[in-house]
């Protein structure tokens, strides 16, 4: 009896070619799909990020909280922000203001009409 092999020489490219497909189609799931591992790696550092601030926004959520604990609580932090921000003076104090000097400009238009005016 002899047995035949050809049929299985034919199939073999056919076996090559399915197998072939399959992992180009996985490959490109795997890669470029929906859930692929790029797309997993960029949501993870979206995450990192969105967790730094929420913990940045969270600090200064307790430090706003407590500024307001003292501004409702403690009369020297009351007297300080009203002196400060809205220039309330004691009855028997004088306030001195200093300007800013914006950049010396001032300075050098008295010396222009000085050295004009000689």
């Amino acid at each position: 009896m002899k047995v035949k092999t050809a049929p299985l020489e034919k199939k073999k490219p056919i076996r090559v070619f399915y197998w072939l497909i399959v992992i180009v189609l996985l490959a490109l799931t795997l890669f470029f799909g929906r859930n692929s591992f790029l797309k997993m790696a960029q949501k993870k550092l979206e995450v990192a990020k969105l967790q730094s601030k929420v913990e940045r926004l969270k600090a200064e959520n307790d430090s706003l909280r407590k500024e307001n604990q003292d501004l409702k609580t403690d009369p020297a932090v009351i007297e300080k922000i009203a002196r400060e921000q809205f220039g309330y003076q004691k009855s028997d104090e004088k306030v001195f203001r200093f300007l800013p000097d914006n950049g010396g400009n001032q300075t050098q238009k008295s010396k222009q009409s000085d050295a004009e005016g000689k």
